[in-house]
């Protein structure tokens, strides 16, 4: 074999390896499942006081970051929170407000 043909199938390897990878660690995250964090302020810390409620709004956004989540890391599945499998969103209150994690695997797109 000569130098050329060498260097030649060196740069194939690399490239399929280059190429391989974040599909690889795409598939891990879409299938494993992915999360999203959301928060919200205690509305009577304001002055004046404002009225909604928190623990919905903290889950609202719990749940729009996993939407940003799926579509960052996930091109090839859903991003419909509707659609995905094991649902489960946890929240928890802290000093000033509520904080909710949304957890879920995306579907595959049809």
């Amino acid at each position: 074999m000569n130098t050329k043909s060498v260097v030649f199938l060196a740069s194939i390897a690399v490239l399929a390896v280059a190429v391989a990878t974040p599909a690889a660690a795409e598939g891990i995250a879409c299938v494993t499942g992915i999360t999203g964090v959301g928060k919200a302020a205690n509305p009577l810390n304001y002055d004046p006081p404002r009225h909604y409620d928190m623990l919905a709004l903290a889950k609202r956004r719990a749940i729009a970051n996993w939407h940003e989540e799926v579509e960052a890391k996930c091109p090839h599945a859903s991003s419909y929170w509707f659609r995905a499998r094991t649902k489960k969103v946890t929240c928890d209150g802290y000093a000033g407000g509520t904080g909710c994690e949304a957890f879920a695997i995306p579907a595959r797109r049809s």
